[in-house]
């Protein structure tokens, strides 16, 4: 009999198959949780800033600037005008790179050229403690933080390099770089620097205004080998204040301060009221003027240490007011500019004026010729000295005869004179134009007064063109009238002494005198018919010296023939 078995159905390698899909399951769900993290990673930051706690930084530079910057850490790229960056973004200036960072609180860093920095928080949180952190990899920073006023909020501001951490207060100007803190201005303590060392042995310096710490390795080496951090804290020097970096820092970051209305103790403003450290009271803006020049005055605070004007030192008086007189260029507008400097030597206030320069209507009077010729005439002579002579307007300041300036007439003088000869150069064969000005204190001429000398180089009468009188040539003859010239000031006869420095010498003539002369010069202000003459004998004229002085005195009629002639000696002795 045949034995029956009984088969169920069942699966093959039940056991083997179920294993791999389990498998596949797990990977699945690994692969899923990476890219999860991945995605999280990146939308992190935004995610953050959109409910309120990771703040943007806003990246500003120049179009085409030499700057580059890193999104989350990926590769660098050329940066581009007001980018908003997060933490774990980078920015790197290259040679002549400007880069400048704007955190939530209104605190600016400018990046030097050759920097790196790398942002790790800028968290802005309701109700507690705000955070900015980023670190200095490479180059220097100018960090310039708003004053207690500005941001309500508590605040934590770092900035971490090698082996420092670096503790920002409120209203922080300074430089800072992987080997020095430069702080110009902080409030409280100063600025903390905190140093770390192997072993967790930290160190903590304050660093107060107008101070600078070394970060180099010596430093750093005698600190950690128990030295004292104070020792390496010196003040700020001249040539640390006058980098250029620094002065123009300091001067966008301000401006940026003052233009957002933050506030900044410092704030350089183009403005002149109210409790200002700098304020001008004149002159107005946009003055219109026909001066050559004009009062810049106004007054400074306690905190200004130097005024500048046009880039000039200008000392203020006792009650800190100032009084300058400017002079104006020669443009339609001119440019005033007045700068205050703390004791740093750093600008805090900065006031510019336009002045309107306006052409001048020129009123100066002209002269009067009266000697040989009058204005205008011409006088055609064979004589090789003429001497040219006149009268000045009240307040002449000089006299010009062509390009020369009359070296001896002193300003105020109501006469002048000038030789015209052959001997100096100044008279030649032929036609001789002789246009003479008066000049006042500014320098402004006079319409010129003109006459012309034609000297000939044969005998006769010296005939004149005009309306003038016919003056023919001087003769040689002897005295026609001998004993009608006389002296009597300042003393009668033919002598005098004093010992004044100026003596005024006069006398008498005959009605027919047409013309006087002493020692060859013509007296310009004789007329002809008067009896009565005076001349000046002064040292300052060099008309007189000290000793004696011997003064040959001739009268002419009017055809030029010596009436008589008389030598007064005055002896000076001073």
């Amino acid at each position: 009999m045949l034995i029956r078995r009984h088969r169920r159905p069942y699966l093959v390698n039940e056991h083997g198959q179920r294993r791999p899909a389990l498998l596949l399951r797990i990977v699945s769900i690994g692969v899923l949780a990476v890219i999860i993290w991945y995605l999280g990673g990146k939308m992190f930051p935004f995610f953050m800033s959109a409910v309120g706690r990771n703040a943007s930084v806003l990246l500003s530079l120049k179009e085409g600037a030499n700057v580059q910057f890193s999104l989350q850490g990926q590769g660098w790229q050329a940066a581009v005008p007001n980018v908003k960056l997060y933490p774990q973004d980078g920015v790197m200036t290259k040679k002549g790179g400007d880069a400048m960072l704007t955190f939530f609180d209104g605190s600016l860093v400018r990046l030097d050229e050759g920097s790196e920095v790398l942002l790790e928080q800028s968290e802005q949180v309701s109700g507690g403690t705000s955070e900015t952190t980023f670190t200095l990899k490479s180059g220097r920073v100018w960090i310039s933080s708003p004053d207690a006023a500005t941001y309500s909020g508590a605040i934590k501001r770092t900035i971490r390099t090698t082996n420092a951490e670096v503790d920002l207060p409120t209203d922080t100007q300074a430089a800072i770089s992987e080997s020095s803190v430069s702080v110009l201005s902080a409030d409280g303590l100063g600025v903390g620097v905190t140093l770390t060392f192997e072993g967790g042995d930290d160190r903590v310096i304050f660093i107060g205004e107008g101070q600078t710490f070394s970060l180099t390795d010596q430093s750093m080496t005698a600190i950690g080998n128990g030295g004292d951090p104070y020792d390496f804290r010196d003040p700020l020097t001249s040539q640390t204040v006058r980098d250029p970096f620094i002065i123009s820092s300091f001067t966008k970051t301000q401006d940026i301060a003052a233009a957002a209305g933050t506030g900044a103790s410092d704030a350089v403003v183009n403005a002149g009221n109210g409790d200002a450290d700098l304020t001008l009271t004149s002159p107005a803006d946009n003055l219109k003027t026909q001066k050559k020049t004009v009062t810049v005055a106004g007054r400074i605070s306690e905190r200004v240490a130097l005024l500048l004007v046009n880039g000039e030192e200008v000392a203020p008086a006792q009650d800190h007011t100032f009084s300058v007189s400017v002079s104006l260029g020669n443009g339609p507008t001119s440019l005033i500019k007045v700068e205050a400097q703390n004791a740093q030597g750093l600008p805090i206030q900065r006031i510019e004026r336009t002045i309107q320069v306006e052409e001048a209507v020129i009123a100066v009077e002209p002269v009067r010729i009266k000697s040989p010729v009058g204005s205008g005439d011409t006088l055609t002579t064979n004589q090789a000295e003429i001497d040219i002579s006149g009268e000045a307007p009240a307040g002449t300041d000089g006299v010009m005869v062509n390009d020369y300036r009359l070296q001896l007439f002193k300003p105020g003088s109501r006469t002048w004179s000038y030789l015209a000869s052959t001997s100096l150069g100044n008279l030649r064969e032929g036609s001789n134009a002789f246009s003479i000005y008066a000049l006042d204190a500014d320098g402004n001429k006079s319409p010129a007064r003109t006459i012309t000398i034609v000297l000939t180089s044969g005998t006769g009468a010296a005939a004149v063109t005009g309306d003038a009188v016919t003056t023919p040539p001087l003769r040689q003859n002897a005295p026609l009238t001998p004993g009608v010239l006389s002296v009597h000031e300042p003393a009668p006869g033919t002598s005098a002494e004093t010992g004044l420095n100026e003596v005024i010498l006069a006398g008498k003539t005959s009605g027919d005198t047409a013309s006087i002369s002493i020692n060859g010069y013509t007296l310009s202000l004789y007329e002809a018919g008067k009896t009565t003459w005076n001349y000046i004998a002064s040292t300052a004229l060099t008309t007189m010296k000290r000793g004696n002085n011997v003064y040959r005195i001739v009268a002419r009629n009017s055809g030029g023939e010596i009436l008589d002639v008389l030598e007064y000696t005055l002896t000076y002795k001073p």
